[in-house]
């Protein structure tokens, strides 16, 4: 079941992001909301730091060959940024670059998932731990947000912590599901004004 919700948070993505024009990923149709190639940025960067970083404590995709030498890496996820960040680095990230590594950060937890046993899912991962060497996991505007929210309270308050499942089904893949929502009504407002101009 997590697999083929993964696949299709995948599949969904790459429909949303057919046809994006360099000009639609940096456009801020409305005021106060985030340009639509920021919100695929952080998608992508999103799941990499749940399952890389947050679930296992491991070097990040975007940290490896080939990802750290593009300009996708930019520091953090995009967690915690003020619309001024998040539109300046809308602008460097080619559509095709952004789709690949949305598949690379796809096909490395599929790889993860398909190795670990179903028991694995229910083990609560030291978090802060795993964040402590990086900077910008430690920003206010990072951690105001990480640190609370309906899942998060109720998993700390239940369990103790925040299960291994709960970084697959809450931010890899519901929290992406509302983002893609985003992206295709600002897609289809920007296409709307433009039809109107």
């Amino acid at each position: 079941m997590l697999r083929q919700q993964l696949h299709t948070v995948n599949l969904r993505l790459h429909h949303s992001a057919a046809g994006l024009t360099a000009d639609e990923l940096i456009a801020l149709p409305l005021p106060d909301v985030n340009p639509i190639g920021f919100i695929l940025w952080h998608m992508a960067r999103s799941q990499d730091w749940a399952v890389n970083t947050a679930v296992r404590g491991t070097t990040e995709l975007i940290k490896r060959d080939p990802w750290r030498s593009t300009p996708l890496a930019h520091p953090g996820i995009g967690t915690g940024f003020d619309l001024e960040e998040a539109a300046e680095v809308a602008g460097r990230f080619p559509l095709a670059l952004l789709v690949a590594y949305a598949d690379a950060v796809h096909a490395d937890t599929i790889a993860w998932l398909d190795s670990i046993h179903e028991e694995d899912l229910d083990a609560i991962p030291d978090v802060a731990a795993h964040d402590a060497p990086h900077p910008e996991y430690q920003t206010p505007g990072f951690r105001a947000e990480m640190d609370g929210g309906p899942e998060h309270d109720d998993a700390v308050a239940d369990k103790g912590g925040l299960p291994v499942w709960i970084f697959l089904t809450s931010v890899s893949i519901t929290h992406l599901h509302r983002h893609l929502g985003e992206v295709d009504l600002l897609k289809d407002l920007l296409r709307s004004q433009e039809r109107l101009r």
